[in-house]
């Protein structure tokens, strides 16, 4: 790929909000790779969730020609993104060790083209088993909610909000919300907010001042939004909460996302931290699992950041 790939993938964010869609107000299934079977998450959940193939499975080239497959001519790749973790050295090459005596690693962010399992020939596609679930959508969304190890909620008032100072988050009645899966969304949205706590994931968005509009005031909503509709897909309700997306709103993403290319990257990594903290997920650095993504420190996640490189093969972890 020749364009640089963070403004390849946000332009197609871009042309989506052009359209009047949000990508992650859109219920997507569980996007997989077909050979390990492990769901995409993050920003990757978010690319492949919001095309208009039919499958949730994709694959490489490579995995496709392994299968005895093909991929149809003049079909084109999407791309993935993924860090590959380096361990740092010092300049004799002796491993740099961290504060808690471990290799410090270095993730580098790199990015490979999957495709559709609809864009392929002669793959199987395998049988898909519908999932036994007797939760109800509202049960599983007031669960996440009980379960979650985060701040006193208290309903009040008539404005939804998170004060990092009390570490509270205040919610209106229920019975107030147009429907219950709209007070969850908003719930999330407020909860994805609280997972900045100093005493949690410590995101300068929350712990540092925050001027209305400015760019961190921006990326943090969106962190929240982003983090709102995971868990809301989580729960089964993404698809029953009504958004009103007026065009002042759609214009005001398409301009933040023009200025910083980056800020779907970082914002749903983030997000995707925040669900986890929420779902109880425990984060892992491993080389070799593709589809988790590292709970970073501060100063490593800044270097994830700026770096970008062609696709590389090795171990690697999906955002």
């Amino acid at each position: 790929m020749s364009r640089d790939i963070y403004e390849g993938i946000t332009t197609r964010f871009i042309e989506q909000l052009q359209k009047g869609t949000v990508p992650w107000q859109r219920p997507w299934s569980g996007v997989q790779n077909l050979v390990s079977r492990k769901p995409y998450r993050g920003i990757n959940s978010l690319i492949l969730g919001g095309s208009e193939f039919q499958s949730p499975y994709w694959i490489s080239f490579k995995q496709a020609k392994d299968l005895g497959g093909t991929i149809r001519q003049g079909e084109k790749a999407t791309p993935v993104i993924y860090y590959k973790l380096f361990e740092k050295r010092d300049d004799q090459g002796n491993l740099v060790l961290g504060s808690n005596g471990h290799p410090t690693r270095i993730p580098f962010i790199r990015w490979s083209n999957v495709f559709n399992l609809d864009q392929t020939e002669g793959i199987q596609p395998p049988s898909q088993a519908l999932p036994q679930n007797d939760i109800q959508p509202i049960e599983k969304a007031a669960s996440i909610v009980r379960e979650a190890k985060l701040c006193p909620i208290r309903e009040t008032g008539f404005v939804a909000a998170y004060s990092p100072q009390e570490d509270v988050i205040r919610m209106p009645a229920q019975k107030t919300f147009r429907s219950p899966e709209a007070y969850y969304q908003t719930l999330f949205h407020e909860m994805t907010h609280a997972t900045g706590h100093a005493s949690r994931l410590d995101r300068e968005g929350i712990t540092q001042p925050v001027k209305f509009g400015s760019e961190r005031y921006s990326k943090e909503e969106l962190i929240a939004e982003l983090g709102a509709s995971f868990l809301a897909n989580e729960a089964g309700i993404l698809n029953k909460v009504e958004f009103e997306n007026s065009a002042a709103y759609l214009a005001s993403w398409i301009e933040r996302l023009k200025n910083d290319p980056k800020m779907i990257f970082t914002s749903s990594s983030q997000a995707q931290r925040s669900t986890d903290l929420i779902l109880g997920v425990e984060l892992k650095e491993s080389l070799s699992a593709e589809t988790q993504a590292p709970a970073l420190p501060k100063e490593e996640a800044v270097l994830a950041q700026q770096t970008i490189g062609k696709p590389s093969k090795g171990p690697r972890i999906s955002l």
